[in-house]
């Protein structure tokens, strides 16, 4: 039977939050270790079962993935005004106590939020954005802040596939210091968005990131032609915020 052809219950929302870890394994792989414990209905050999260790109360969907000092993540799945039993209860009790999270989720879309919440790494881009991006052979084309430049916990990550802009600036500053760098990215960043150094004028801001480039080749941390291509970047940068000027 399809799924479109069943009525709608517990049943069709775990096999929809089932369909939509098959599809985002390219993003999160750990997907794939989740599974489902058929513990449910009745059976007509449940004698048999039940001396094969099948127990009552335990949750519907197991990911046995470590995150947040947690062992793994069960989810009761539930539908409409449906309760966990006194059994599922006692068991999800028994599971926190030995460091697992567990989750009551009335529907896929609570399942998707609990499981996204629990995986999610601190500092980095919330998941959600990164399951909506572009993603082809593998690689994220990133969360765009505009037209050059992707966010900045996309620049970071290591499965992001750079745009032309990001590429320049990373081939020609691959030997600066982190401390010079990381700023002189994110003002360059920011100028393509419209945003300004605090109390400055686009004009300044592109100033301010010129000179900052004459220091860098004055320390030979950069050669004149890659702090020129890196300003060829920022003056692409400061062109598309006075156009965003202009239409404003």
């Amino acid at each position: 039977m399809r799924m479109q052809n069943m009525k709608k219950g517990e049943t069709t929302e775990q096999m929809a939050l089932f369909v939509w870890a098959g599809n985002n394994t390219h993003v999160l792989p750990c997907l794939s270790l989740m599974y489902h414990v058929p513990n449910e209905g009745k059976r007509t050999n449940g004698a048999v079962l039940k001396a094969m260790g099948l127990k009552s109360g335990v949750p519907d969907v197991c990911l046995p993935v470590a995150s947040h000092n947690f062992h793994g993540l069960y989810l009761e799945m539930k539908y409409g005004r449906n309760k966990a039993t006194p059994e599922q209860e006692a068991f999800m009790a028994g599971l926190r106590q030995q460091g697992y999270k567990t989750a009551v989720c009335h529907g896929a879309e609570e399942a998707k939020a609990e499981i996204l919440d629990y995986l999610q790494e601190p500092g980095k881009m919330p998941l959600a954005k990164c399951l909506n991006a572009p993603w082809i052979d593998g690689k994220c084309d990133g969360v765009p802040m505009g037209r050059m430049f992707c966010r900045e916990h996309c620049r970071k990550c290591e499965r992001h596939t750079p745009t032309r802009a990001e590429s320049t600036i990373n081939a020609n500053m691959a030997a600066v210091d982190e401390y010079f760098k990381v700023p002189i990215i994110k003002t360059i960043a920011d100028l393509s968005t419209g945003k300004p150094l605090k109390n400055m004028t686009l004009e300044d801001t592109l100033e301010t990131i010129n000179k900052n480039l004459a220091f860098l080749v004055t320390g030979t941390q950069l050669s004149v032609e890659q702090s020129a291509a890196v300003l060829t970047v920022a003056m692409d940068a400061y062109n598309q915020a006075k156009k965003g000027e202009d239409k404003a």
